[in-house]
């Protein structure tokens, strides 16, 4: 039996799937320049750098117009795998593609943020605006004029920027209301069987995934312990009689199961 298929067969038989998901499932924005739309609105942002502030909010309508590729493929594998699970994702991927594929979206939490609202760059204030009004506004006005105004903080008047781990100060609140959820839900795993399942995981964030998913394998007696990765597949020691490490890209072996 191939590893993939002893992963399936142990998914079939847990009665909690925790899965974490990581940098090899982040969305490659150079493939920005395919859509022809989004490249005339970059060229213009090129040739005025004052406009440099842009980019993030062609990298959400990048995400919105990108169609299948093998990201979602793979999204699209492991939903199948677990949607009949009672499961939970951490993701540390900021990207959003993860809600493209049919996933509960009460099932998920991002704790590195995203792109669904923006924040007041100074932090001035904890409130959230959804930022797709904006990115509409914004792409009109540089098709229409070759510019745009910056939205600006309501209250402070200081720019808006994406509410995720790129801004220099991070409005962490918009996520611990799902991390609650996820603590719950993982508290009542413990020794139950649980599958644990770590994709393309770094150490961008091992603090998030990498750590504390160990730990849980660790404590929990009826657990097993799945780490995929191209690079940093190696178990430790105190994980070897229930882990399972495999050599490979974490996306492409989800598109071979």
């Amino acid at each position: 039996m191939t590893e993939a298929e002893q992963l399936v067969e142990k998914i079939k038989d847990a009665e909690y799937v925790l899965i974490g998901i990581g940098e090899e499932f982040n969305e490659n924005f150079t493939q920005i320049g395919l859509h022809e739309n989004l490249m005339k609105l970059l060229h213009k942002i090129e040739e005025n750098d004052s406009l440099s502030w842009i980019i993030p909010f062609m990298e959400k309508a990048y995400i919105e117009e990108q169609e299948v590729n093998e990201n979602l493929q793979a999204y699209q594998k492991l939903y199948e795998l677990i949607k009949d699970k009672n499961y939970f994702i951490v993701t540390t991927c900021i990207d959003g593609a993860i809600e493209k594929a049919g996933f509960d979206e009460t099932r998920i939490v991002q704790p590195c943020g995203g792109y669904h609202y923006l924040q007041c760059s100074e932090k001035c204030n904890t409130e959230l605006i959804k930022a797709d009004n904006y990115v509409e506004i914004i792409k009109e006005q540089l098709e229409k004029e070759g510019t745009a105004e910056r939205p600006l903080c309501p209250k402070c008047g200081k720019p808006l920027v994406f509410n995720n781990v790129l801004s220099e100060h991070y409005v962490e609140e918009g996520y611990l209301p799902q991390w609650e959820k996820y603590t719950k839900w993982l508290s009542a795993t413990l020794n139950r069987k649980l599958c644990i399942l770590e994709l393309g995981v770094g150490m961008d964030f091992p603090s998030v995934i990498r750590f504390p998913f160990e730990k849980v394998a660790f404590f929990n007696q009826k657990a097993s312990f799945y780490r995929v990765n191209e690079t940093l597949y190696q178990l430790n020691e105190e994980l070897a009689d229930k882990g399972v490490s495999i050599h490979k890209n974490a996306q492409k072996f989800l598109l071979e199961i």
